[in-house]
Formats: structure tokens, sequence, C-alpha cells
């Protein structure tokens, strides 16, 4: 039996890969900076190491985020090269950023990066891009650019989540044949959705996740801005990222929500009718193929990784990022045809069957097989 180790500066999908792994049949081990309780019971072969993690959220809350991150990069990422050593696994599979001094000292047969985003430097380019649009300066990030440059270059292998970020390592020059893609799954148990669709008047639409310049919600706040309450309701449920409470006052015309429980959301994201996710980039985007699971149509961009894998690949309800008009006229679509409405529900609950963590396990088998 095969022994794995998975390093990683939080949780991500460590606790799904460590399970695949199980059962599998690869005996595997997380090396976390999170508290033993934020994993599932199930993960018995847990190591952590927290201070690196409390400073870093120490030095969010005043507003330090960056120097607080590098604290936590640096000195996790020699906890888990110091075990590493000591344990000396046949395959290493560590998030990025948290990576570099295991991949440096070579401490197992195969190492592997697995990056949840897009290339860092597509992903830095962009969202400095956006920043300097509403007057924001992007903060300094310089040491984690240089910490993930140096990873990718000293992995065997970079794990993605999708098509998308995959040819944003290739535009970047990065060889294809060393970027695989694996892609999340989602709980069908718990995002489902209702037997009959809500009467679409007013239209239902819904935003959750991280409300940022990131994930587009400038766009669809423009998108909805001139729609009449009868036409259309706009919700949006999660936390509020401190420079976008400036762009989020300017608009009125939206119910908001604090963020929910998983439980708690699910039930209320299905009352809804179409789901927009206007990132401008997302490695894979969970929160899509959560919405469509749960009876939404979607609206996203190309620029949204979870899409690569759903009927929305070929579909005009993919629109360019940064496009308030884009995401408009696809809201009037729906709204002139309620056929429409029910035509693509069914097309979204169908693409989201074959989202399962069961899929996952079944593609990292296939990734495995081939090292």
């Amino acid at each position: 039996m095969k022994s794995v180790a998975i390093g990683v500066g939080g949780r991500f999908h460590s606790d799904f890969m460590y399970q695949a792994l199980t059962e599998l049949g690869y005996r595997a081990a997380i090396y976390t900076s999170l508290p033993k309780n934020r994993f599932p019971s199930s993960t018995s072969t847990l190591h952590n190491y927290v201070w690196p993690e409390l400073v870093y959220r120490i030095a969010k809350k005043i507003g330090l985020e960056a120097p607080g991150d590098e604290v936590k990069m640096k000195y996790f990422g020699k906890f888990l090269s110091h075990q590493m050593l000591k344990e000396r696994p046949d395959l290493f599979i560590g998030w990025s950023s948290f990576s570099l001094e295991t991949l440096k000292k070579r401490t197992a047969n195969l190492q592997i990066l697995m990056r949840d985003s897009a290339h860092i430097r597509f992903q830095y380019d962009l969202l400095s891009q956006e920043y300097e649009k509403f007057g924001f300066t992007f903060p300094n990030r310089s040491f984690c650019l240089e910490r993930e440059l140096d990873e990718y270059e000293l992995a065997d292998r970079i794990w993605v989540l999708s098509e998308f970020a995959k040819q944003t390592f290739i535009s970047q020059g990065i060889s294809p044949d060393k970027v695989e893609v694996l892609p999340l799954g989602v709980d069908l148990e718990r995002f489902k959705p209702l037997e009959k669709v809500p009467e679409p008047s007013p239209l239902r639409v819904i935003y959750f996740g991280i409300i940022s310049y990131r994930k587009g919600v400038q766009y669809l706040l423009e998108a909805t801005q001139d729609f009449s309450p009868k036409e259309v309701e706009l919700n949006l449920i999660g936390a509020v990222e401190p420079e976008f409470k400036k762009t989020l006052s300017k608009y009125s015309h939206f119910n908001y929500q604090n963020p929910l429980p998983q439980s708690e959301l699910a039930k209320e994201i299905r009352n809804h009718h179409v789901f927009v996710f206007p990132t401008l980039e997302d490695g894979f985007g969970q929160t899509l193929v959560q919405g469509m699971a749960s009876g939404l149509v979607p609206i996203t961009t190309t620029h949204c990784g979870s899409a690569d894998f759903t009927f929305l690949k070929g579909s005009d309800l993919r629109v360019p990022p940064r496009s308030s008009q884009a995401i408009r006229e696809r809201l009037v679509q729906i709204l002139k045809d309620p056929g429409l409405l029910k035509t693509l529900r069914e097309k979204s609950i169908q693409s989201a069957q074959d989202m399962t963590w069961g899929h996952y396990r079944t593609r990292l088998g296939e990734l495995l097989s081939t090292l």
C-alpha cells in the first residue's frame, strides 16, 4: 500500500481527497494549519500546526492580511517540510503557496502541486486591473507570487480543477504535459431542487459566496439595477470584502443576508430561479454546481472553471467576464420566455448529477494510475 501525504494550509478539498485516497486503497495522512475539529471524524490520520493560522487570522482582522499570509506560508511550509523529511511518503500532494520548502527538499518519490485557482500571474494581473478600475491598489503579494512560481517549476505535476485553469498555465509557458485536471464534486444529498418550480413573478435571482471584485458582483449589480421589482428580485448572501463595501453602497435594489451554514444555505437557494456567478476568475467555482444541483438556471462567465463540465460549455449562458450587458441580456431572455426557464432548469439539474464526489474519486484514481 502506497503512502500519500497531503499538505494544506487550511482545508480546501483535502478532506474529500483524504477520503477518496483511503477508498482507493492508499495510506493517507493530512498535514494542516487548522484544528482537528475542522475535519470530519473519519479523517483519522491528521497532523496539525496551528499557530501560523492564528497569526494570519489576527493579522487579517487588523488590516494586515498580506504580512499575516506571508507568515503563515513561510512557517507552515517549514513545518510541512520537517514532517515530510521524517515521514518520507511515496507521494506528496501539497497545496500551492505552502509546499515550497517540501518541494525543494525532495522528500517524496513523486511531488504534486495542487492549485485551486488559475495560474497566479494570470490571477494577479486580472485582479490588479480590476482594483485599479475601482480606485484601489491591489495588495502587494510578491512574496506569494514568487513562492508559487518556484513551486510550479519544482513540482513533478500540477493538478488544477478545470480546463480553464489549465489553459492559464499553458498561456504562462507551463508544459501541457505537466498539468492535469481534477474537478471537484457537489453534495447532492444536501443541494437538491424543489419538486415544483417557484412562480417566476418576479424572477428570483441570487448570488451566494464572497461578495467581492474578484467574484464580479459589481457587474451583477450593474446588470440588474434597471429592472423593476416586479420583474427581478435580487438576493445576495455572503461576506462582503472590506474594499467592496463602497461599491455595494451605491446600489439599493437588492436584499442582503450574512453568510449561512451550508445546511441553511441549501434550503434557501432552492427557492430561487437563477444563480448569477459573474466571476472574473475561478479555477473551479463550486457554488455554480451547488446552484445547478438546487435547480437554479446558471449564468456565469468564461472564467468559471466548473462550467467546463456542464451544458454551459457551449451555451450563451456563459458570458464574457466584466460584461453587465451580457448578464442583463440573458436575464431579459429568460423573462420573455417562461418555457425556457423550465428547460434550462432541467438541464442544470441533469448536469449536476455528473458532478458528484464519486466522480471526483474516480478521476483521482485515474490520475494516480498514470504516475
